[in-house]
């Protein structure tokens, strides 16, 4: 099984997931540092809010824009079978 992680983002009314991007493996440790992913979690496989400020530092280097205010965001794992 192979790890992945996504930035997700719920909708504030609803809390239903609504859009979601990859987190590129390059900025996986500045995004789990940002995510404050505690060192017990090494592969950061539990759900991590992620603060405003963080999602800020994080869409300026993600390849896709990420509309910051909009939603509340964590990262999270995807997992895939290869």
């Amino acid at each position: 099984m192979n790890v992945g992680h996504i930035v997700a983002g719920y909708d504030k009314a609803t809390e239903r997931l609504t859009i979601e991007h990859d987190v590129p493996l390059t900025l996986f440790a500045e995004v789990r540092s940002l995510a404050e992913v505690p060192d017990t979690d090494r592969q950061a496989l539990g759900s991590y809010p992620l603060s405003l400020s963080a999602v800020r530092k994080i869409a300026s280097k993600m390849p896709a824009s990420l509309n910051v205010d909009a939603y509340d965001w964590f990262l999270e794992p995807v997992r895939s079978e290869l």
